[in-house]
C-alpha cells in the first residue's frame, strides 16, 4: 500500500467542528414523564376531564371521583404496557465500530469514530467495519460484506475508486478509503432519518379516533337539545346546567378506555404464549384487520438452514476439499464444513493457504492455493457447478451428463457447489487472475436443501382458509423458491411471479396493478420490498410486511404490521411491530387469529357499554320531555357504568376465541369500527332498556310520588337488564345458545359480582345517603328482574332476525 499522509491534526478539528460529530441521527427515549403524559392523548379521555371540571364546579364531588378512578386506571396500565417502548435508533448505534484506524500527520492513529471527518484516510482490513461513507483510495483483493445494506450475503468485490458505506464489514482483503460523508449524511443515516419519521395511526387509532368524534357530536347535539327543552320549560339555568352535566356523563362509557387498553394487553401477552412479541399496544389488534402478507421463504417458510442431502461424485474427496478449502463465510460452505466433518471427523488441516480469492458474485466461485506435500501445491475451486465444468478436463459428453444431473437437482429446489482442483508447481505461490480456469480435474458436485418448517404448510392453509393472501418476497432465485411453494401445497404459474428487475422497471403505480395477481417477487432488493409495501397499500390492504436486516427497517416502518424473525437484527426488531420468537410462519398466523378475537372482543366492548350509556340517555332525556325530575342521578349512572358493569365489561376483555374466527375472511379496512348494524343494535338495545327504566321510574313515581323511591327502582333496573344481557352479546349476531354459556367463567362470576355490587349501594345508611337511594322490597328486585329477563329475549330476537337477513342477503 502507498504512503498516504491523511489530514493534519489541526485540519481534522476544523472539520470536525463544520461537520460535527460521525452520529446517526437520533431522538431520545421518551422520559417516564413524557410517556405517562401521553397515555392522555385520547379524546374520550378529554372529554371524561371535562365532564370532572364541570362535575367538581357544581360540586358533584362523588361523580368527579368516580371519573377521577376511570381516568387513573387507564392511565397506569396503559404507561406499565408502553413502558418498555425504544427506539430504533438507538440500535443503529451498534452497527458504527467504536474506533477507527486513520492517517493523520503521516502515521497510523486510533482514533473514537464519532471523531471521524470528511477527507480521512481509514485503513480498512478483515473484520473491519466501515465506519463511514467514502471511495477506495486502493483495494488489495477487498470483498465486502453489504448485506446489512442490501441483503445480499454474498460479499462484494471492491477496487479503487469504488464507494463503501458506513455499518458494511471487510470479508477479506486489505483497503484503504478516504472518508466523504458521515453521520447523518451516509446511507445508513438516510435509513436512520426515514425511521423516526412519523409513523402513521394503526386502523384501530384511525377508528377510535372517528368513534371519538362521532361520540362527541353527538354529545354535543344531546346536550344543545336539553339546554333548548329545559329553557322552553322554564327550568333555572343552574338546573338545566345540573342535568347537562349529568346528561354528558352518562353519554361516556366511562369503562370503554380502561377496557381497550386491558383488552389489547391481554392479547399481546396472549399472542406473547404463542411466541410472537408485539412491541406495541395498538398493533395487537391491527394484526386481525392484516389482508397481505408478505414473507421471506428463508428461515420462515423454510428452517434457514442448509444441509447436504445429495452428493454426486467421490465422497471422500468431495468432503477433503470442502475441509480444506473454505472461508465459512456464506451458509452454504458452512454446511459443507458441517457435512465434510461427518464424513471424515478425524480430518485436520495441515496444508497451509498461501492465496485465496474469495467468492464473488461476478466470478461464482472461490479459490484457494495451499500447499499440498512435497511435490506440488493445489488449487482449489469450489463454486457454481456449470461454472466450473467449462474449466475441466472433462469431455464434451461428460460435461454433458453432469449439466442434464444439476438441472434435474435445480428443477428439485436445491442449491447446488461444485468442486474441482488441479496441482501446480511448489513455486506457485500466488493465484493469477485466470490460473484456476483450465485444466481443472472434476470433483463432484453437493445439492443443498433447505427443509420446509414443520406446520408451514397447514398455516399457509389456515391463512388461505382466512382469506388472507400469502406473497412471497426472496433475494432467492424464482425456481428455488417455486420448488418450495410446491412442496407446501402452492403451484404457481409463470405470470404469478415477478423479478427484482422486472419490479425496478415499474413506478409504484404501476406496480399496484401488478401485484393483484403475483404470488412471488424473486431476486429482489430491500428498496424494492419497500416499493412493494407501497402498492400493496395503495391498493387498500393492510400489510405485514417481514424483514431481518437494518437494510430492512424503511419496508417494515411503512407497512401496517412489520414482522421480524427472532434472529434479526436489532434494527430489524426495533422497527417492528411483531417479533417471531421462533422465526415460525405459523406464529403470523397464530397472532393474527388473536388479533381478529381482539377486534371482536372490542366490539363486544363497546356494544355493552354503548347500549348502557345510551339507555342511560334516554332515561335522561325521556324524564325532561316528560316533565319529571331526573329519573337517575349522575352519580348512579357513574356506579353502573363503572363499577356495577365493570366486571363484566372487564371478562369480554379476555373471551375466548371463536372457533370460526379463521374461517372468515378478513374485514374490509374501510369497516368502520361501529359499523351500521352496529349502531342499529345499540339503537335497539339501549331504547328499549332506557325505556324499561324510565317505565319503571314514572310508574312507581305516580304510585307513591316518592322520588327517591323511584329513582331506586330505576337505578336497579338499568343495573340488572345490563347485567343479563351481556350473554346476548357475547356471540354478537349467533344465538346465546349456540355458544357455550360458560366458555367464559370469568364473565359468570363477573355478573354474580354485578350482582352483589348493585345491592351494595342498598347495603347500608351511608351508602344510600351517597347515591340518594331508600331500601326496596324484594317484589321490586323480583320485577326488575323480570324486566331484564324481557330485556335478554329482545336482544335475541333482533339477532336472529337480523341474522337471517344477513343470511338471505338483505343487508
Amino acid at each position: 500500500m502507498r504512503k498516504e499522509r491523511g489530514l493534519s491534526t489541526i485540519r481534522a478539528e476544523h472539520l470536525r467542528i463544520k461537520f460535527g460529530k460521525n452520529l446517526l441521527p437520533e431522538n431520545p427515549p421518551p422520559s417516564n414523564v413524557s410517556l405517562f403524559l401521553s397515555q392522555f392523548k385520547n379524546p374520550l379521555i378529554y372529554v371524561l376531564l371535562v365532564a370532572g371540571v364541570l362535575t367538581i364546579a357544581i360540586q358533584h364531588f362523588s361523580d368527579a371521583l368516580i371519573i377521577l378512578i376511570s381516568v387513573s386506571i387507564n392511565t397506569v396500565l396503559g404507561f406499565i404496557q408502553e413502558r418498555k417502548a425504544s427506539t430504533a435508533l438507538y440500535a443503529l448505534k451498534h452497527y458504527v465500530s467504536s474506533e477507527s484506524i486513520v492517517f493523520r500527520e503521516g502515521k497510523r492513529t486510533q482514533v473514537d469514530t464519532e471523531d471521524l471527518v470528511p477527507g480521512d484516510v481509514v485503513i480498512l482490513s478483515q473484520g473491519t467495519k466501515i465506519p463511514a461513507d467514502g471511495v477506495l483510495i486502493s483495494a488489495n483483493r477487498l470483498f465486502v460484506n453489504e448485506s446489512i445494506l442490501t441483503g445480499e450475503s454474498i460479499s462484494v468485490e471492491k477496487v479503487g475508486k469504488n464507494e463503501t458505506f458506513m455499518g458494511t464489514t471487510v470479508a477479506t482483503g486489505q483497503g484503504i478509503m478516504r472518508v466523504t460523508t458521515i453521520g447523518a449524511q451516509t446511507r445508513m443515516g438516510a435509513i436512520a432519518l426515514k425511521i423516526q419519521e412519523k409513523e402513521e395511526d394503526t386502523p384501530l387509532q384511525k377508528q377510535l379516533k372517528i368513534f371519538s368524534r362521532q361520540l362527541i357530536l353527538v354529545i354535543t347535539v344531546l346536550i344543545f337539545i336539553v339546554f333548548i327543552l329545559g329553557i322552553l320549560r322554564g327550568y333555572s339555568l343552574t338546573e338545566i346546567f345540573v342535568t347537562s352535566v349529568a346528561l354528558a356523563v352518562s353519554s361516556i362509557p366511562e369503562g370503554l378506555i380502561v377496557s381497550l387498553t386491558v383488552v389489547l394487553a391481554i392479547g399481546m401477552q396472549k399472542i406473547l404464549k404463542r411466541k410472537g412479541l408485539v412491541r406495541k399496544l395498538s398493533a395487537a389488534e391491527t394484526l386481525g384487520g392484516v389482508t397481505t402478507i408478505c414473507v421471506d421463504k428463508t428461515g420462515t417458510l423454510t428452517e434457514g438452514r442448509m444441509e447436504v442431502v445429495t452428493i454426486v461424485g467421490d465422497t471422500k474427496k468431495i468432503a477433503e476439499q470442502v475441509l480444506t478449502a473454505n472461508d465459512l463465510d456464506d451458509p452454504i460452505v458452512v454446511a459443507a464444513y458441517a457435512w465434510g466433518k461427518k464424513i471424515i471427523p478425524e480430518f485436520t488441516n495441515e496444508n497451509t493457504r498461501l492465496d485465496s480469492i474469495p467468492f464473488s458474485s461476478e466470478a461464482r466461485c472461490f479459490v484457494s492455493l495451499n500447499s499440498w506435500n512435497s511435490q506440488a501445491n493445489r488449487m482449489f475451486v469450489n463454486g457454481a457447478p456449470e461454472v466450473i465444468l467449462n474449466w475441466t478436463t472433462l469431455t464434451k459428453k461428460q460435461r454433458h451428463e453432469v449439466l442434464l444431473k444439476i438441472d434435474e437437482l435445480t428443477k428439485q429446489g436445491m442449491r447446488l457447489m461444485g468442486v474441482a482442483y488441479k496441482s501446480v508447481s511448489l513455486s506457485k505461490k500466488r493465484i493469477e487472475n485466470t490460473d484456476h480456469k483450465s485444466d481443472l480435474i472434476w470433483g463432484g458436485v453437493l445439492a443443498f436443501s433447505d427443509p420446509v418448517r414443520s406446520g408451514v404448510k397447514t398455516a399457509l392453509e389456515k391463512a388461505s382458509a382466512a382469506g388472507i393472501r400469502t406473497v412471497v418476497i426472496t433475494g432467492d432465485y424464482a425456481k428455488t423458491s417455486q420448488f418450495v411453494l410446491s412442496q407446501l401445497g402452492i403451484e404457481l404459474s409463470e405470470d404469478q411471479i415477478i423479478t427484482g428487475e422486472e419490479v425496478r422497471k415499474l413506478s409504484v403505480a404501476e406496480l399496484s396493478e401488478k401485484v393483484q395477481s403475483i404470488r412471488l417477487f424473486a431476486r429482489t432488493t430491500p428498496d424494492q420490498k419497500l416499493m412493494i409495501v407501497k402498492a400493496f397499500k395503495r391498493n387498500g390492504e393492510v400489510v405485514s410486511m417481514m424483514g431481518d436486516g437494518v437494510n430492512d427497517a424503511p419496508a417494515l416502518h411503512e407497512s401496517d404490521i412489520g414482522v421480524a424473525v427472532g434472529e434479526a437484527t436489532d434494527v430489524a426488531k426495533e422497527s417492528a411491530d411483531l417479533v417471531l420468537l421462533n422465526s415460525n410462519f405459523s406464529t403470523i398466523i397464530a397472532s393474527i387469529e388473536e388479533g381478529r378475537s381482539i377486534f371482536e372482543n372490542i366490539r363486544k366492548i363497546i356494544l355493552y357499554l354503548m347500549t348502557d350509556a345510551f339507555a342511560e340517555i334516554i332515561v335522561v332525556l325521556g324524564s325532561i320531555l316528560l316533565g319529571f325530575p331526573l329519573a337517575i342521578s349522575a352519580v348512579q349512572i357513574l356506579w353502573v357504568n363503572l363499577v356495577s358493569d365493570g366486571f363484566p365489561n372487564l371478562a369480554l376483555t379476555i373471551d375466548p376465541t371463536r372457533a370460526s374466527v379463521m374461517s372468515e375472511r378478513p374485514r374490509s379496512p374501510r369497516e368502520q369500527l361501529v359499523n351500521s348494524w352496529m349502531f342499529l343494535l345499540i339503537g335497539v338495545v339501549s331504547t328499549v332498556a332506557g325505556l324499561l327504566a324510565l317505565g319503571s321510574f314514572v310508574f312507581v313515581h305516580r304510585q307513591s310520588g316518592d322520588i327517591e323511591l323511584a329513582r331506586s327502582v330505576a337505578f336497579i333496573t338499568l343495573g340488572l337488564n345490563s347485567l343479563i344481557y351481556v350473554f346476548s352479546l357475547r356471540s354478537l349476531m349467533l344465538p346465546f345458545w349456540k355458544s357455550n354459556l360458560f366458555e367464559n367463567k370469568w364473565l359468570v362470576l363477573a355478573v354474580l359480582s354485578g350482582f352483589v355490587l348493585q345491592w351494595i349501594p342498598f347495603s347500608l345508611p351511608i351508602t344510600r345517603k351517597f347515591f340518594g337511594l331508600v331500601p326496596l322490597s324484594v317484589s321490586y328486585w323480583i320485577a326488575a328482574i323480570g324486566l331484564s329477563l324481557a330485556m335478554f329475549a329482545v336482544v335475541e330476537v333482533f339477532k336472529l332476525i337480523y341474522h337471517n337477513r344477513i343470511v338471505k342477503g338483505r343487508v
